[in-house]
């Protein structure tokens, strides 16, 4: 994509600096990421960071690198509660499958990002996972709720994510994985753009989640090219997500002070 001026009036990228104050507030969701990911070789877990399961009947869990939240993101977890989830969770690993070599944003501001978006909705709530497999996400869910926890589990799932959980691949014994997932949850799965998905085809049971029109083509590349002339994110991400990305600078063309950025917010990881 071509360089575009900046329109007239758009705001501009920060500094990438992270005051006192900042490092204070986010410091919880700092131990959080470093907790999951220190418990790569435990069993899978999830680390609530914001919002509450309690009383819960139908929990769909939202998973995804939210590089940022989309607001295709957020008609999909609208319309899981519209499906009849009373909960949804949005979950991210530290480092996310098939994504590794994604540097901006940082994993620490995308996970505040999402707790700023859930804030004024108690549906949400926002947790870190500690393996970045889904079918360990939905495991990790289970055991969150608990043995005695009656709620179900909803998997919520782009097309294009079916098809990659679908994948043999990522698994050391697929049809056991699959298994496990078909066990644990049951799987909603709303359109996206690219190929179509058959459910029929796919190994364990799903059905459609229905979704706006306008949601198959948003993606969050596109908010991050738009971010990266300094335009402005409206109908791409929520007004939540929106005045950070572009207040940090996170997907500036120029990438030098976000990434002085992300080192100290590294470093609030390793030290939280």
């Amino acid at each position: 994509m071509s360089r575009r001026p900046r329109p007239a009036g758009s705001p501009r990228p920060g500094t990438g600096r992270l005051d006192a104050a900042e490092a204070a507030r986010l410091r919880p969701l700092a131990h959080a990421l470093r907790v999951a990911a220190a418990g790569r070789d435990q069993p899978p877990s999830l680390t609530l960071v914001t919002g509450d399961l309690a009383g819960a009947t139908r929990v769909g869990l939202l998973a995804g690198t939210f590089n940022p939240l989309t607001t295709a993101h957020a008609a999909l977890a609208e319309a899981a509660r519209a499906a009849g989830c009373d909960r949804v969770v949005l979950t991210m690993a530290p480092v996310s499958l098939a994504k590794e070599t994604v540097e901006r944003a940082h994993a620490l501001d995308r996970l505040d990002w999402l707790v700023g978006w859930a804030r004024d909705r108690p549906w949400v709530a926002v947790a870190v996972a500690s393996h970045p497999l889904l079918v360990d996400m939905v495991e990790a869910c289970a055991r969150l709720l608990g043995d005695d926890h009656r709620a179900e589990i909803v998997l919520l799932l782009g097309s294009d994510k079916a098809a990659q959980i679908a994948d043999p691949r990522w698994y050391d014994e697929p049809a056991a994985a699959h298994a496990r997932l078909a066990r644990l949850a049951s799987v909603l799965v709303a359109v996206r753009a690219g190929p179509p998905v058959r459910l029929e085809a796919l190994p364990f049971p799903a059905a459609v989640l229905p979704t706006p029109g306008w949601t198959v083509d948003r993606s969050a590349t596109q908010a991050r090219e738009e971010a990266a002339h300094g335009h402005r994110l409206t109908g791409l991400v929520p007004d939540e997500v929106a005045a950070p990305a572009l207040r940090t600078g996170a997907y500036a063309a120029d990438p030098g002070p976000y990434l002085a950025r992300a080192d100290a917010l590294h470093a609030l990881v390793e030290e939280s």
